[in-house]
């Protein structure tokens, strides 16, 4: 239940990733990442020409109203005079539509029907219609005499996308209780039927996504050098180059407005041409790419998140970060495979989201759950330890301070106030709290300042411990440099006494060092951090023999600080618990 509530989030994440795809809000995104996967360009047929009505064939002939049909029988009686050299296939992506010059009509009808393998184009254009949604409500085919002579008409329209792309040819269309193919397998059939095959009905007559063979121009060729209308006509373009081959005659200038973008290149426009050629392309390769449905997508983004999220449940960031990106390269990978080779299309882009999100989401989350018990360590132990060492602390975490202890050399600090009997006994409670917690405030101050640990105070004492937790530099100078700064500032609090006590009242304050045991004493539910030993006894009964004022040191303290530390002999003492006398000295300041 516990690990369930932590997942939560990354639930909800998954969640919303599903509705925003189920909205179609990846849709964009996910064509441009899909066209740059799958799309390639790389599979141009040598069996497929474009010759195109480019700019220096208008510039040649004029505008094209002019010439069309006249130029077009022209061109189709070039290509089928010599039977031996003749293309396959002539399709014309021209939109010749009712008559005009009767002469020139049955020159044209006539050299389509001499050369008896020209495809023609008609056009379709789609209107709502009452009851019966987006209907074909006008189309445009050749005049009846032309129409009758060719070899099949097929319809030009192309599909987009909502981003106004083509990543979909266009499959049958109906009219009138007719079935009108696209102009793409008309030429495949005409084809088929040349080399005396039988076309395939699979997908060609049904909407199907485009695997773009080749980039624009990838048919024509250069500019400069590439297929012109002009170039054939004049015969500075061999003829003998269409032999067998599928030759389509369209428009190739900007003027015309038959150029779009297309899945293979965003930057430059395709022109209609191309793009039934890419078709015919796919066709003669057979390759039917089949669009994963819209419930199997889905599948595979919850697929991808659950995934995701046993991950980062499982396993640390360390290993949850470089395996949810393996595995994100690798679905992309196994997608490209899956379309090359099985002919999928499936998506890329929610599946790879979700699960990147998700890892995003533990990672911030985990820097949140991480700071957040920091500052709980840190607001802690910053009550008894320096700001520093608390951060330290934090930064190993809480279980460095688990129940039980370990034997270390430490420096350990007894403070007293001086003359706090007769002070709290001539104040009212609230004053002598107030001047109580400003002592304590001194004394913590100065552990903290040299980096020990307050640990605790035991009515007007406190006991300081340098070394413990953490490691610490010189931690004996430290505490004695923690006792002398707390003589100097109880100074400061002796104008607030009464004038019968100032002078009066002071620290009395005594340090040992040595080893003893430190570490968590308590419960689970209840600890706290102290030292016991011998070393924390003798510091405590030092501390008894400081006058107000002053700093009391043993002799291994002594020993250590001598050299940095003006002291002076204060003779043998005894203490309670110690058999035999100890030599004690004064600390004075530093030298």
């Amino acid at each position: 239940m516990k690990k369930l509530h932590k997942s939560l989030p990354y639930f909800l994440i998954l969640i919303a990733v599903l509705i925003l795809q189920s909205f179609h809000v990846f849709d964009s995104l996910e064509n441009l990442l899909s066209d740059a996967i799958y799309q390639d360009g790389e599979r141009v047929s040598p069996k497929i020409y474009v010759i195109g009505i480019d700019e220096e064939t208008l510039a040649k002939y004029g505008s094209f109203d002019t010439w069309s049909r006249e130029k077009t029988a022209e061109l189709i009686e070039l290509l089928s005079e010599d039977k031996n050299n003749a293309p396959a296939v002539i399709a014309v992506d021209v939109g010749f539509y009712g008559n005009k010059d009767q002469e020139i009509d049955d020159r044209l009808s006539e050299a389509v029907k001499k050369a008896g393998n020209v495809v023609l184009a008609s056009t379709a254009t789609f209107g709502n219609v009452a009851g019966q949604g987006n209907q074909v409500i006008v189309y445009e085919e050749p005049f009846e005499q032309l129409r009758n002579n060719a070899n099949g008409v097929g319809h030009t329209n192309v599909s987009f996308d909502d981003d106004g792309v083509v990543r979909h040819a266009f499959g049958d269309i109906r009219y009138n209780g007719s079935s009108i193919s696209s102009f793409g397998y008309e030429i495949y059939k005409a084809y088929c039927s040349y080399k005396n095959e039988i076309a395939g009905s699979d997908f060609g007559t049904r909407q199907f996504y485009i695997n773009y063979s080749g980039k624009p121009r990838a048919y024509y060729g250069s500019v400069g050098a590439g297929c012109s209308f002009y170039k054939v006509l004049e015969r500075s373009y061999p003829v003998q180059a269409f032999k067998d081959n599928i030759v389509l005659i369209g428009a190739y200038a900007s003027g015309t407005q038959d150029n779009y973008y297309s899945a293979i290149d965003k930057e430059t426009q395709m022109y209609g041409v191309e793009i039934h050629a890419n078709i015919v392309n796919q066709l003669l390769d057979g390759i039917y790419k089949k669009e994963l449905s819209f419930p199997s997508n889905l599948i595979s983004t919850i697929l991808s998140g659950l995934l995701a999220i046993i991950i980062v449940s499982l396993l640390n960031n360390q290993f949850a970060i470089p395996l949810i990106a393996i595995l994100s390269v690798a679905y992309v990978y196994l997608c490209k495979l899956f379309y090359d080779k099985l002919n999928i299309v499936a998506i890329i882009l929610a599946p790879v989201l979700v699960a990147v999100t998700i890892l995003i989401a533990h990672i911030l989350l985990s820097y949140f759950l991480v700071h957040r018990e920091k500052q709980r360590i840190i607001a802690n132990y910053g009550k008894y330890l320096s700001p520093e060492v608390a951060r330290q602390i934090a930064d190993m975490g809480e279980g460095a301070l688990s129940l039980g202890g370990i034997k270390k050399d430490i420096a350990v600090l007894f403070v007293d106030i001086r003359g706090f009997t007769p002070l709290s006994e001539s104040l009212p409670p609230e004053r002598v709290m107030e001047m109580l917690n400003s002592y304590l405030q001194i004394t913590t101050t100065a552990i903290f300042k040299y980096e020990g640990t307050v640990d605790k105070f035991i009515g007007d004492a406190t006991m300081g411990v340098f070394n413990a937790p953490l490691d610490l530099d010189d931690y004996t100078y430290k505490a004695v440099m923690a006792g002398l700064e707390m003589a100097r500032m109880s100074k400061s609090l002796d104008e607030r006494l009464p004038d019968d006590l100032k002078g009066r009242v002071g620290f009395g304050v005594g340090i040992n060092c040595g080893e003893a045991i430190v570490g968590n004493v308590g419960t689970d539910f209840r600890m706290e951090y102290t030292a016991i030993g011998d070393t924390v006894n003798t510091a405590s009964r030092l501390e008894g023999q400081a006058a107000a004022g002053t700093v009391i040191l043993s002799e291994a303290v002594y020993e250590r600080i001598k050299d940095r530390i003006k002291c002076e002999d204060a003779g043998k003492v005894r203490l309670k618990g110690k058999a035999e006398e100890v030599q004690i000295y004064r600390a004075l300041g530093e030298k």
